[in-house]
């Protein structure tokens, strides 16, 4: 379920399994400035994304709309 923001932002929580073919493997984070658990991560298909809350949560992979979009326009 899509959380929208405005401006066309949105939130999308990840859940369970994350083995699609849409969930990437996190190459590199960088910390959020002013935020608790925010960081920028950038996945292994080149594309950067949000994360929040903790990483370990996500076991090394979140969930890349942006290859999901591109796929499925």
């Amino acid at each position: 379920m899509k959380i929208d923001l405005g401006h066309g932002a949105y939130l999308e929580p990840d859940e369970e399994p994350r083995n699609t073919m849409f969930h990437k493997r996190i190459v590199e984070t960088r910390p959020i400035p002013n935020t608790r658990s925010g960081n920028i991560a950038i996945l292994e298909c080149g594309h950067v994304v949000q994360v929040f809350g903790r990483l370990t949560l996500a076991e090394g992979r979140v969930l890349c709309t942006q290859c999901r979009e591109d796929l499925h326009g």
